[in-house]
């Protein structure tokens, strides 16, 4: 098993935010932008590295796509609870939907959002995911690699376009085989 070069990524950034507070506080600063990056950073990863017993591993097993899983994880969380706190959704919107119904309305309201829907934290986050490829490259590597007459639905060309495309937005491949 490869060891996880994001999981060494979050430790380090957490052990320099753990320190740049520390120094924060020597020098009497408990607030303002530069205290409050810091405070985010070590947010941020000790949120990852607390999600780990929910895919039965200790942080030090992890792999990349364990890291990545859990990133996402974590982003679409801030995002739901941004959704709540900024108002996007409220009460009334969610009084007596099914939870299929509810799931279904967040991800709407998500995708309307789009990047919108952001914060420092999910920010934070998503500068440990590999960086993304483009559109135009996913959609030449679909036709250069898969055959998708082999498929009796062309979605279900996404497993392995996903395993290509590690941290990719699954919504984005989908829209890329709805259009072929």
């Amino acid at each position: 098993m490869k060891p996880s070069v994001i999981m060494l990524q979050i430790k380090v950034k957490l052990r320099i935010a753990m320190m740049e507070q520390s120094r924060l506080i020597k020098e009497g600063i408990k607030s303002g932008d530069e205290y409050d990056k810091a405070i985010a950073h070590k947010t941020v990863a000790r949120a990852i590295i607390s999600m780990f017993p929910e895919i039965g591993k200790k942080p030090d097993q992890a792999t990349d796509d364990d890291c990545i899983k859990l990133l996402k994880k974590y982003i679409s969380q801030e995002k739901e609870r941004l959704l709540y706190s900024e108002k996007h959704l409220t009460q009334s919107d969610v009084e007596g939907l099914k939870p299929a119904e509810l799931k279904k309305l967040v991800n709407t309201k998500m995708t309307e959002l789009a990047e919108n829907l952001t914060s420092p934290m999910i920010e934070i986050a998503q500068d440990y995911l590999p960086e993304q490829a483009s559109e135009e490259e996913i959609e030449n590597w679909i036709k250069e690699n898969i055959d998708l007459t082999q498929f009796k639905n062309k979605m279900q060309a996404m497993g392995p376009i996903m395993k290509q495309f590690k941290g990719c937005d699954g919504n984005v491949v989908k829209r890329i085989l709805q259009g072929m």
